[in-house]
């Protein structure tokens, strides 16, 4: 997220504090002499402030009006002002201690700071309402606990007063507001952070300070604004309501405020379509802030309304419609003073506008995660202060105009996550002299910049992931010094690492250069002062070498991913408790030998492991259970001893990859602790013993488990998984994979009829071991099941007919057992019409095999027969009555005597034809 200046009008309270003193103070001077007892009063302040920093060393002799901080009248000599506030950002030069009681001697006193110090372990001062001609009070983040006194309202001269807290640090509260209606003179209030008391009754106290020109209630917890109530704010200038929970519409007696300024509602939960009335009302308005809503409408429709704005920020709220209103092309403001526009995470529309002509002092510009398309007009060059653009996650189409090389004053250009295409020359960045970032990944860009181009920027984090950079490796980087975070992953380079890269990479924090086929040794990337390593990746690429010892020194370094390269020697055995923040280590796929080192276990954030296909030998070292590890995979390895006893310690397993190893011994009964546990891989391993019952505790898999796939690791980690009778990588997709697979082991006794609780398994795979017994009846219950195989077993009996129940099943495998029966049928089922899924299994019976099961043929044989049975009667029938009917005369009454004859024989008939079946079946069944 992109920041601007805060529009806090320092300059503005600036010349209303000079002009609110003016009066009072026009004849405070420091070349006058303080009243004694003043004098002894401002001492006996110091004697009780712990001032490391030696803010007031100052303080000593009898002048105290050259004192710093203080000033006094010309005239009486009486102190009227008291400045201690900090004047550092931190707490060096913070004052602590408690402020004496002597300060109400100082009745004169017009102008009181002591903001940003640290009187925590002190009280608010109750003798602060002696200080009845007080004009200016600032205990902004000062540290006083406790409530704001109702006493306060003796301070009836006010015009300033800051009782502000530190956000993270709320001190001062507030029993409630009606103290504030004596203050018929105050100009400023700021209670940013104070907790009200109710805060559906914040604004009718408020509302009696006719004369409030700046109101800030920032993170104040207001629930309400109140749109019933007459608000007389005519006199405002400056309202921030800012990081509250108010969940109402903008109430309407918001355009009564003809005279507001700035405008801050963001952070809240404001809902409905924004009034325009405020803009139009508003002549004055210069600063907009109503990001971090829900509010609505098509509020750029009309960009009249917002042609006397500076800042617009409307960021992450409903908005819809065409974006910055134009028409037929051209911007509606003759004129523009917008310094920024901040409109991303919206639902705008449209085109960009074709004439940016008129935003001469526009400075940011973000129009990002919207649905904006079209092109980038050219025109976009002309935006001559231009210092950041954000156009990113939209659907701009098109080339890069090369205009936007003419940006002198471009600090960040971002237009990721588009439609673009097409060359990027040097003509692209030919003025571009204050570039420090460049965003250009997830579009279709060519990166065309001759070897000998020398850049007029020093750029400091680049992004050209998946643009096609090489093939040669990018010569112009040679030039820069500055670079902190370089992404250029799958960027089609296919080059030896240049001996320069080292030099550019000594200052470097993130580093992404996977999926290219860079070739030469590691250490020409990875040298030994790169202090400032936080993350590696360097995967895919065609790298030899030993892993360079000097990632042991990078303290900061807390993602690492070398697989997939062609590294050879031991794992390092260096690794230090001081490199706290290291949870990601992938060496996988290379060369490398020898035992994992004990030295791991010193990484106590650990949590992701990966060392598949590699070389390496010996036991799995106990220590590393204690760590608080997600995903292990140590599959393609020469491993032996037993399965670690995971859950002991740690249970935030997620994904446990063993396979191809040569592990003993039976299954760990503490496995069963790993309620997190979605994948489970210990295939092609030595494994007996039978599979744990406990199996049915994972309850991750269950299907009423509140599964999130969001977790300490959510970019997923890649794992090779056995499914569907295929090899397939899982990446960021394994977060939402739940598998189990014990193939290729020595495992024997039944199938526990617990797993058929995990019903969110996808992968179940128990081929190729001695398991004896009968499939669980209830293996339907696995509904989300796509590949089952339970292939080369011994299990025996029919399948049972729930498995008809799984509806997502496309791979199955239950050949070689010794199952028999009927194959049950089902309109899914049937899909699954492969010979070979049942094959080895000579007592299985039924479609899609050709074998017939007996009852199946009985029931055929009876219906053939039946079938010829009635035909042959039938055709008999029909035939005699045929042949009678053709030998009726005319005569009517031997007509009617012989058809009643002929029905009365074809009754007989009929009668004889049904006896002679039931015993021709009772001979067969004989």
């Amino acid at each position: 997220m992109a920041f601007y200046p805060r529009f806090m009008p320092s300059l503005l309270i600036a010349l209303f504090v000079i002009q609110a003193t003016k009066s009072s103070h026009s004849k405070a001077f420091t070349d006058v002499s303080c009243i004694g007892a003043e004098r002894e009063a401002l001492l006996k302040i110091k004697q009780d402030l712990i001032d490391p920093s030696g803010r007031l060393h100052s303080w000593i002799g009898e002048g105290c009006c050259k004192w710093k901080g203080v000033e006094c009248s010309k005239k009486t000599g009486h102190v009227l002002k008291l400045d201690l506030r900090n004047p550092c950002d931190g707490l060096e030069c913070s004052l602590g201690g408690k402020i004496h009681h002597a300060l109400n001697e100082l009745k004169d006193l017009r102008y009181l700071d002591l903001s940003f110090n640290n009187f925590s372990t002190q009280r608010i001062p109750n003798f602060l309402v002696s200080l009845q001609k007080l004009e200016y009070l600032n205990l902004s983040s000062v540290g006083f606990y406790g409530h704001v006194s109702n006493q306060l309202a003796n301070l009836s001269s006010l015009r300033y007063l800051d009782v502000s807290n530190s956000w993270w640090w709320p001190s001062i509260k507030i029993e409630n507001l009606q103290w504030l209606s004596s203050f018929s003179n105050l100009k400023y209030l700021d209670l940013s952070y104070v907790p009200l008391p109710s805060s559906k009754e914040w604004l009718s106290p408020i509302n009696m300070l006719s004369s409030l020109e700046f109101l800030i209630l920032r993170g104040c917890n207001l629930e309400d604004v109140s749109s019933s109530l007459y608000v007389n704010f005519t006199s405002l200038k400056f309202l921030d309501l800012s990081h509250n929970s108010m969940t109402s519409s903008i109430p309407s007696w918001f355009q009564n405020m003809s005279k507001l300024e700035h405008l801050d509602l963001s952070f809240n939960n404001l809902q409905g379509i924004f009034p325009t009335f405020i803009l139009e009302n508003s002549q004055r308005l210069r600063f907009l802030d109503v990001s971090r809503n829900k509010l609505e409408g098509e509020l750029l429709k009309n960009m009249s309304n917002f042609c006397n704005l500076q800042v617009l920020n409307l960021r992450s709220n409903k908005f819809s419609g065409r974006i910055l209103g134009t028409k037929d092309g051209d911007l509606i403001c003759g004129q523009s003073y917008m310094k920024t526009i901040d409109v991303s995470g919206n639902n705008f529309s449209g085109h960009l506008p074709n004439q940016f002509g008129n935003f001469k002092d526009l400075e940011f510009l973000d129009i990002s995660w919207n649905s904006i398309s079209g092109p980038i007009p050219a025109t976009m060059g002309q935006l001559s202060s231009l210092r950041k653009l954000y156009l990113s996650s939209n659907k701009l189409r098109g080339n890069i105009p090369k205009s936007i090389g003419q940006l002198s004053n471009l600090e960040v250009m971002d237009i990721r996550n588009n439609q673009l295409d097409g060359v990027v020359s040097e003509l692209h960045f030919a003025n571009l002299t204050s570039l420090t970032g460049l965003y250009f990944y997830l579009n279709e860009l060519v990166i065309n910049i001759s070897a000998s181009w020398v850049p007029p920027f020093q750029i400091q984090v680049l992004f050209m992931s998946n643009c096609k950079v090489g093939p040669r490796f990018p010569r112009w980087l040679r030039t820069q010094r500055n670079i902190s975070v370089l992404y250029m992953s799958n960027a089609s380079i296919s080059d030896e690492v240049p001996y320069w890269l080292l030099e550019v990479l000594s200052n470097t924090k993130r580093l992404d250069l996977s999926g290219n086929m860079l070739r030469g040794n590691i250490s020409r990337i990875i040298g030994k002062k790169m202090p400032l390593l936080r993350l590696v990746s360097l995967s895919g690429n065609n790298l030899s070498g030993d892993i360079p010892s000097s990632l042991c020194m990078s303290d900061e370094l807390s993602f690492l991913d070398l697989s997939k390269n062609q590294l050879s020697g031991r794992l390092l055995q260096c690794w230090r408790k001081s490199q706290a923040n290291l949870e990601w280590i992938s060496f996988g796929e290379n060369k490398l030998n020898g035992q994992i080192p004990d030295s791991l276990c010193h990484l106590k954030r650990l949590g992701v492991l990966g060392l598949r296909e590699n070389g390496l030998n010996g036991v799995f070292p106990k220590c590393l259970l204690k760590l608080d590890l997600v995903n292990i995979d140590l599959s393609g390895n020469q491993l032996i001893g037993r399965i670690p006893p995971f859950g002991q310690h740690a249970r935030s397993f997620k994904a446990i990859d063993f396979e191809r190893n040569h592990f003993t011994g039976n299954i760990p009964l503490r496995l069963c602790h790993l309620v997190n546990l979605q994948y489970l891989n210990l295939a092609h391993n030595n494994l007996s013993g039978g599979i744990p019952h406990c199996f049915n505790n994972l309850s991750q898999m269950w299907a009423n488990s509140n599964f999130t796939p969001y977790g300490r690791f959510p970019l997923g980690f890649s794992i090779m998984v056995n499914i569907k009778g295929m090899s397939l990588e899982f990446t960021t997709t394994l977060r939402f994979l739940f598998s189990i697979d014990l193939s290729s082991n020595g495992l024997d006794g039944p199938i526990p009829k617990g797993l058929t609780m995990l019903a969110r398994l996808q992968n179940l795979n128990l081929s190729q071991n001695k398991l004896i017994g009968n499939i669980p009846s209830d293996i339907g219950n696995l509904r989300d099941l796509e590949s089952l195989d339970l292939s080369n077993n011994k299990l025996s009996g029919e399948i049972p007919p729930s498995i008809s129940n799984l509806d997502s099943l496309s791979h199955l495998d239950l050949s070689f057992n010794n199952l028999f029966g009927p194959i049950p049928s089902s309109n899914h089922l049937s899909t699954l019409d492969d010979q070979f899924v049942y094959r080895g299994n000579d007592g299985l019976c039924g479609a899609p095999l050709l074998k017939v099961c007996p009852r199946d043929e009985l029931n055929g044989m009876d219906r053939r027969n039946s079938h010829n049975m009635s035909e042959d009667e039938s055709n008999e029938g029909d035939s005699i009555f045929i042949g009678v009917y053709s030998r009726l005369g005319v005569s009517f009454p031997v007509v009617f005597l012989g058809f009643f004859g002929m029905l009365y024989i074809l009754s007989y008939f009929r009668q004889w034809r049904g006896l002679s079946k039931f015993k021709r079946a009772f001979a067969l069944r004989i």
